[in-house]
């Protein structure tokens, strides 16, 4: 059964009649629907009711196009049809030749292709270029893998754990991708944002271009200036407005933070120093902070945090 969207966008399509933001929203859905989503052929002719006549020459060219052979077979001499049937046996045999040629050489460069990680095991932020010039600011502990042989796929794709800011290499005939990463997966062309992949605390911010996130058959289009999550609860996604500068003070090795639960903020340098151990003591659970923490730093981290609740509310355990 064809997807209610993909339908109504269809028949816009038959009639010329797709705004740019539209075909983009088309194009994304057919390439990431299931195979039983896409419409056959008589739900394809059900979406356009203009009036068609078939004359008998019309017939028999699509006859034709379709099985390649006419509709009315005529008569052919004896040793016409010899020299056909040797022809359709060369034929096939180039055709062998060619499919196992291919079926030998995709075999040898997937044999070959090996795949490829990054990662930042350091306290300060690593800066790489991908394969096809995308510029990638790696906080720390974050990894990214490349699922995808970026120079002969049609699909550039990708995995990261942790959170990156991307300036991605424009192609639009070789979508990026980053999949199976965190909330959501994204797809975009050439644009620049910061994604925080971790598992109910996704987020992206983008800062010029478009993006297109998508989980399941739920997606959304981000613009400019605007962050988005999922919402579990709603199963849907959450567009809003977002401060660009500070979601990647973090590049500046700064850790930026605005009415954030101090529970998290200790989470947060537990990650980043995993041999510290911090505690929050118990009575400061239910407060928040708002500031800049220096993110190579913990003692002056912790230091900054002290002063400013007046005592001693995160140690060592």
């Amino acid at each position: 059964m064809m997807n209610s969207k993909i339908a109504a966008l269809y028949k816009k399509f038959l009639k010329g009649e797709l705004s740019p933001e539209e075909t983009a929203i088309f194009l994304y859905l057919l390439t990431s629907c299931e195979r039983d989503e896409l419409p056959g052929l008589e739900e394809v002719v059900a979406l356009d009711d203009r009036d068609c006549e078939l004359n008998n020459t019309t017939s028999e060219d699509i006859f034709l196009t379709i099985t390649g052979t006419p509709l009315h077979t005529p008569t052919v001499p004896i040793w016409k049809k010899r020299w056909s049937v040797i022809s359709v046996a060369a034929c096939l045999l180039l055709i062998g030749l060619a499919f196992l040629f291919q079926f030998k050489f995709r075999e040898h460069k997937n044999v070959a292709y090996a795949t490829v990680r990054y990662s930042n095991p350091t306290k300060f932020v690593k800066r790489l270029i991908l394969p096809d010039g995308t510029q990638v600011s790696l906080r720390q502990g974050a990894q990214i893998e490349l699922l995808s042989d970026f120079d002969t796929d049609s699909l550039r794709r990708i995995k990261l754990s942790g959170e990156a800011f991307f300036e991605v290499a424009k192609n639009p005939e070789q979508p990026f991708v980053i999949a199976s990463s965190g909330d959501f997966d994204v797809r975009v062309l050439g644009t620049a944002f910061n994604l925080n992949c971790s598992q109910g605390h996704s987020r992206l911010v983008l800062n010029h271009g478009r993006v297109c996130v998508s989980r399941g058959k739920e997606y959304s289009i981000v613009k400019p200036g605007q962050q988005v999550a999922y919402d579990e609860r709603q199963k849907q996604f959450d567009v809003s407005k977002a401060d660009t500068i500070s979601a990647t003070n973090w590049k500046s090795d700064l850790l930026s933070f605005n009415q954030v639960p101090l529970t998290q903020i200790v989470a947060d340098l537990n990650n980043l120093y995993p041999d510290s151990n911090l505690e929050l003591i118990d009575s400061f659970r239910t407060e928040s902070y708002t500031g800049y923490l220096p993110a190579s730093d913990l003692e002056k981290s912790l230091t900054m945090l002290n002063t400013a609740f007046n005592q001693t509310i995160i140690h060592k355990k």
